[in-house]
């Protein structure tokens, strides 16, 4: 065994699909030339970091090159987490920091990440935006929330190449003081070859929230269950409700209340070809009792803008001018703030002058508005629907109902020519509950 430069701690390198804390062993352990065949597919694989004569790993690290993203763990001599990184392949040769959390256990008995452990969560973005919180009693106590300390220039690292971990295992953004060396490599294992990535022990790289089961949704007949609904839902006919005129085709996507002078109702924007579109919803009635009184109600499942009547073959989310989807932790989306219960389809252009109309509306009443100078004109329908038109342009808004305020993702269809077939909005809180009983008539 050769030695590690001086004041560098020796680590042998162990590859495999992860590691078991509780067991103290390598998952599925792998040789080096089958881990850099998986690297070089970018399947997933682990590196154990273990110094000579522990059973427990320094550091260990995920890969998942073609996902564009990289873990790096820190542990202590107990086997616990001080330190978790979460990196991504933005740009060629370099991983950017998009977030780090540590953690100190003041007593020897609690276990890795526990919820009494002191911890701070630091999230970074690429446009120099970030805030940390700390908890220093963990979820039991109260937190402070401030700007991002770390430095611009250290978040950002040089990506490494397979065998290469240099740049990972001496960063001071992971607080070795002198960092570790790589000096032995540990016996290839005797297992057969493995070309292939089998689920990673413990770990995967971060999903994205995927989108919820648009086409079923929109599908009559088929039956759901849900846990607060007594017996299996069964989707209703698609409801046209009205039509949206855009005629420059620049679609917006956002809470009405929101104007563009407030710094944090930016809409979400589409670009679709001008015209005018029929705007749908789904859903299914329901019995129930309360009280001892039987009653029928509907629930809603999504709002939509059909575009094209062709089949829709992806369905995605919709992503910010300005933001990255590769930034996005496990999860999570992007969306359009709602702080009125209320969502809307609207002309990009039109949207300040018809906003007013709305809000005047819906504030202070028709006659109310009229006196002040603000023709309303809302045409209502059933179901908290309600339609403007822009009398000079002829361009239209859309307002529909939430089931309550947050953060709503908007999922793009789109056909096998890639152009877009309809905009989604779903009732996040309600098709969350909801379980497929049938699978759709083309695919029995």
């Amino acid at each position: 065994m050769s030695e590690a430069p001086q004041g560098r701690t020796a680590v042998a390198a162990v590859y495999g699909d992860g590691w078991d804390g509780a067991t103290r062993t390598t998952v599925r352990p792998l040789s080096k030339a089958d881990a850099a065949r998986r690297d070089a597919a970018g399947e997933p694989y682990s590196v154990v970091f273990l110094p000579a004569g522990r059973s427990v790993p320094t550091a260990i690290l995920h890969v998942a090159r073609a996902e564009g993203y990289l873990e790096f763990q820190r542990l202590d001599a107990a086997g616990r987490r001080v330190l978790e990184a979460d990196l991504r392949a933005l740009e060629s040769g370099r991983l950017f920091l998009r977030q780090l959390i540590e953690w100190r256990y003041e007593q020897e008995t609690l276990p890795d990440r526990s919820d009494e452990a002191w911890r701070r969560t630091v999230d970074l973005y690429p446009d120099g935006r970030g805030g940390q919180a700390v908890h220093p009693r963990g979820t039991h106590g109260g937190s402070t929330h401030t700007a991002a300390e770390l430095p611009g220039a250290l978040r950002w690292l040089p990506a490494p190449e397979f065998d290469c971990w240099e740049p990972l295992l001496t960063a001071p953004q992971f607080g070795f003081q002198d960092g570790l060396a790589v000096v032995e490599e540990e016996h290839s294992p005797e297992t057969p070859p493995s070309l292939a990535a089998a689920e990673p022990f413990g770990w995967c790289p971060p999903r994205p929230l995927d989108p919820p089961p648009i086409d079923e949704l929109f599908t009559p007949g088929l039956r759901f269950t849900h846990p607060h609904r007594p017996g299996p839902l069964t989707v209703d006919p698609i409801r046209t409700v009205t039509e949206i005129s855009l005629p420059d085709g620049i679609l917006a996507i956002c809470d009405p209340s929101y104007l563009p002078h407030d710094t944090d109702g930016d809409p979400m924007g589409l670009q679709l070809p001008p015209g005018v579109y029929p705007v749908q919803e789904t859903g299914a009635e329901y019995h129930d009792e309360m009280f001892g009184r039987q009653f029928t109600a509907r629930t809603r499942f999504a709002v939509r803008l059909l575009v094209s009547e062709r089949p829709t073959t992806t369905w995605t989310m919709a992503v910010p001018a300005g933001e990255d989807a590769r930034l996005l932790r496990d999860g999570h989306c992007y969306g359009f703030d709602v702080d009125s219960a209320t969502g809307c389809f609207v002309e990009a252009a039109a949207r300040t002058g018809l906003g007013q109309r709305l809000r005047h509306a819906l504030t202070t009443g028709p006659e109310t508005g009229a006196e002040t100078g603000v023709q309303t004109g809302v045409r209502t329908f059933d179901g908290g629907y309600s339609r403007l038109t822009d009398d000079a342009t002829g361009a239209d808004l859309v307002a529909f109902a939430l089931g309550g305020d947050g953060v709503y993702p908007v999922w793009v269809g789109r056909d096998s020519a890639g152009d877009i077939t309809a905009v989604v909005v779903a009732e996040i809180y309600e098709i969350g509950c909801l379980e497929p009983l049938d699978r759709r008539p083309e695919h029995r």
